[in-house]
């Protein structure tokens, strides 16, 4: 069993969004410590998992956003912050659409592309 299977087991709600939202929520507690600027990082309504990873241009900051688009649609996407002064200022550079249906493949989808980034 995974991880991914073992927390939707302790998720009451049926309801897709709010099981991918608690699932980022707690990827996000573990993994916020290891950033560089924890306090740098996109933010938007809609970005629900931010992770970064190591961008190649010195100034610059990257994250694999997962993006919820619409009611149980998502996107995966790339973003690039480039140091303006004392803030980071953040534009989208490339997306992918998800095309699966349950919480759990949504974030492996998000896992593989993270994992393909950063050289694993």
């Amino acid at each position: 069993m995974t991880i991914i299977s073992e927390i939707l087991q302790t998720i009451k709600t049926s309801h897709l969004d709010e099981q991918v939202k608690i699932i980022c929520n707690q990827i996000m507690e573990e993994e916020r410590p290891k950033f560089k600027n924890p306090e740098q990082e996109p933010k938007g309504s809609n970005i629900i998992l931010a992770i970064e990873f190591d961008s190649k241009v010195e100034k610059e900051i990257s994250y694999l956003c997962l993006e919820r688009e619409f009611v149980e649609k998502y996107l995966v996407s790339i973003w690039v912050g480039k140091l303006n002064f004392t803030n980071y200022t953040f534009k989208r550079k490339k997306i992918w659409e998800v095309n699966e249906s349950t919480a759990e493949k949504i974030i492996k989808f998000y896992a593989e592309i993270l994992k393909y980034l950063r050289g694993e």
